[in-house]
């Protein structure tokens, strides 16, 4: 039964239902080929904004766009677009992989030798008569007719889109070399017409072959993911299903060596799990019952059994990846400013090319020569090179990432984690594992300390609170079995109280001792002397008084310390922001070498604490994407924690460092600073050829056939310059 079917049944008989769309079912993912300039990508949104529509998010780097929306309206958009020449192809495929990028060697290889012999006929008949002994109409003709099967075997999709960009008032590359070509024509160049058109195919072949690499980088995760899951059936039975058809509260198996084929909880087995393809760390982890599973993670030690919490499109690795995919929507500084440059570029160049085919020749005579020249420009000027190697460079960069463990959601916070000066650091989760353990047991008035621990497990093992389980884990692990409770109850935020045999007990802390007045001399001087040592405390009553006091150490990270060196060594002034009292805090402070640092503040203080480090300069929050989510919507970048709460950082933060190292941020500001040294690289480059060739274009020593070089030859080195940041990553872990 299909939703409306549904809905209809619903409504008739009294609910009110309707059918509503859900996440990624209801986007359309279209592939345009031809897409790959920002100039193009604004005459489709001009065109799409004509019918009514909007909300389209055009991707260059895919060469994407996707659409929410109705069949109808779906069906005008895709009219729309291929009103202005172009292909809009529907990507229906479950598992959306790369279009493959097929390119026709042979036609290309084919019209280059046309394009070569026309030349040579040309040369030939100059310099050496005697070996070509044909008339000149003849002669004219081969290299003519030569040239013309070069050009039509190449470029009638760049003529169709060419005209369709001239004839809706816009100009993007493909009108640029057509015009270029058709004027080399009728001027007789033939045979540097016929090279401009195929070399300029050619590299608009490599350059798709370059971005699918890039691309793929990325796509490659969602390889590391199983097709099939074995689902278990009540009876224990395997059934293996396409991972597509598991839904959440499924029971999977996993046996050794096999990868783990959707997220979720084991319930059942211990195991090691190589989980390098999702958090980049190369040491495998320990996995037990209630332990959290990633799709795309190998299981290398025993079979396992699996309850499913994810689709397999809200994976964690699906959400990575549809993430860095759509981080074309968050531009960098740069990319934002080449985007803006070529969509002005182009059309300047236009009308320079075309004033100096026309205005020179008015005074100076030689219109010929001139229109040469012009031509030439359109040639050289052709803003490829600028256009494709910014975000090859940042896809490249983004894919490096996400295999060193960052997931960065944009080239925008890629771009501008180079200029952080300040970051605010959260203690549990980030600093800290959050797994508080018993360090300290403090008996008063000749009390037993096993029995007292014995009644303190039995509360504890009620309880869900982290300390509650630290204790209850601690008084088990000394063989002691917890006795039954009767009247158990919460303290709202204080601790837990109920019956354990004959006698009433409870597990409070410092303030609710106070305000019972039960907090003598010797109960907060034990208690000041654990917070002294950067521990949280508790401490067990009966109804005489304080019995015991537990101290509670959570445990450090164990690259905490190192982390923190880390980032001031890339220049980072790093600042604690806890909600722990101030003696915990100088604790850890102390520990960590930590020198500034802000202690007892709630969510809306550390929220107060970000934007006052704003004032000063670029500021980074690191928490766990919820408690700390004031802070991390306020900050420049909010990075989150991946391993902890996984499910809301990856929604919630800019960047999520999936390793949960705090050496990792500083990885990200080093590879933030590579990245724009080189978009800065491609873009003086490019435009430096283009000035020379420019300048010796007017000084008459320029020819097409240099001009077609050189725009071709900068737009692979900028291409190539960029896709060395796919291999960043390996630079990255010599520092």
């Amino acid at each position: 039964m299909d939703g409306a079917a549904l809905a209809k049944l619903l409504t008739d008989r009294g609910l009110t239902a309707e059918v509503v769309p859900e996440g990624p079912a209801a986007r359309t993912v279209f592939s345009i080929p031809e897409m790959d300039c920002p100039v193009e990508a604004g005459e489709i949104e001009r065109e799409l904004a004509k019918d009514g529509i909007t909300g389209a998010a055009l991707n260059i780097m895919n060469r994407t766009m996707t659409l929410s929306a109705d069949e109808a309206t779906l069906a005008r958009a895709r009219a729309a677009v291929e009103r202005l020449g172009y292909h809009a192809i529907p990507v229906t495929a479950k598992r959306r992989e790369v279009a493959e990028v097929k390119v026709d060697w042979t036609r290309y290889g084919t019209a280059l030798v046309l394009a070569f012999l026309s030349e040579a006929v040309e040369l030939v008949h100059e310099y050496s008569p005697d070996m070509l002994p044909l008339p000149e109409a003849w002669v004219s003709g081969i290299t003519l007719v030569l040239a013309l099967a070069a050009i039509l075997l190449t470029g009638i999709g760049t003529f169709r889109t060419g005209i369709n960009s001239i004839l809706h008032g816009t100009l993007n590359m493909n009108a640029l070399m057509s015009v270029a070509v058709v004027g080399a024509v009728l001027i007789g160049a033939w045979p540097e017409a016929a090279m401009v058109m195929v070399l300029f195919e050619i590299s608009e072949a490599i350059e798709q072959l370059a971005m699918a690499r890039a691309r793929r980088s990325i796509r490659d995760l969602m390889s590391v993911t199983p097709e099939r899951a074995f689902v278990l059936d009540g009876a224990g039975a395997v059934t293996p299903t396409p991972v597509e058809e598991v839904m959440p509260g499924a029971r999977v198996r996993v046996s050794p060596g096999e990868r783990i084929p959707l997220d979720g909880v084991i319930e059942k087995g211990e195991t090691t799990l190589d989980q390098a393809a999702i958090t980049g760390e190369g040491l495998p982890a320990e996995k037990g019952p209630g332990g959290v599973v990633w799709a795309g993670t190998v299981n290398l030690t025993a079979t396992i059994e699996v309850r499913v919490t994810a689709a397999a499109s809200e994976s964690l690795t699906a959400r990575i990846i549809d993430a860095v995919e759509n981080a074309e929507a968050s531009k960098s500084p740069v990319q934002r400013f080449v985007d803006r440059f070529a969509a002005v570029y182009t059309p300047i160049v236009f009308v320079v090319a075309a004033a100096t085919a026309v205005i020179p020749p008015i005074f100076l005579g030689d219109f010929m020569g001139w229109l040469y020249k012009g031509l030439c420009l359109l040639v050289i000027a052709c803003p490829c090179a600028l256009v494709i190697s910014t975000p090859v460079t940042i896809v490249s960069a983004l894919a490096s990432a996400t295999r060193a463990g960052l997931l960065i959601k944009g080239g925008l916070y890629l771009e501008e984690a180079r200029k952080l000066r300040f970051v605010g650091l959260d203690k549990t989760g980030t600093l800290t594992k959050g797994e508080p353990h018993v360090a300290l047991v403090r008996t008063m008035n000749g009390a037993d300390e096993t029995r007292a621990l014995e009644i303190a497990g039995s509360l504890a093992a009620m309880s869900s609170h982290p300390l509650s389980k630290a204790l209850a884990q601690y008084a088990e692990s000394k063989g002691l079995e917890p006795f039954e409770v009767e009247a158990f109850k919460a303290i709202p935020g204080a601790g837990t109280e109920g019956r354990v045999g004959r006698g009433f007990a409870r597990l409070v802390n410092l303030r609710w001792l106070r305000e019972a007045g039960l907090a003598d001399e010797t109960v907060e001087a034990i208690f000041a002397e654990i917070m002294r040592e950067g521990m949280s405390a508790t401490a067990l009553t009966d109804r005489f008084g304080v019995v015991t006091v537990f101290g509670f150490r959570d445990t450090l990270k164990p690259d905490a310390k190192e982390g923190i060196a880390a980032l001031e060594a890339v220049g980072l002034e790093p600042t604690l922001l806890t909600g722990d009292t101030p003696e915990a805090a100088k604790a850890l402070g102390d520990e960590l070498g930590l020198t500034h640092i802000r202690a007892g503040l709630l969510p809306d203080e550390k929220l107060a604490a970000i934007a006052d480090m704003q004032k000063t300069g670029l500021t980074a929050m690191v928490g766990d994407g919820i408690n700390d989510a004031p802070a991390l919507a306020q900050s420049d970048i909010g990075i989150a924690m991946g391993v902890r709460g996984t499910e809301s950082a990856v929604e919630a933060a800019h960047v999520v460092v999936m390793d949960d190292r705090v050496s990792s941020i500083a990885t990200l500001v080093r590879l933030s600073r590579m990245t724009h040294g080189v978009l800065l690289q491609n873009i003086v480059f490019a435009l430096g050829v283009k000035f020379l060739f420019a300048v010796a274009t007017f000084a008459g020593m320029a020819t097409m056939w240099m001009a077609v070089f050189a725009d071709v030859g900068t737009c692979l080195i900028v291409v190539a310059n960029g896709m060395r940041m796919l291999r960043a990553n390996e630079k990255l872990k010599t520092h």
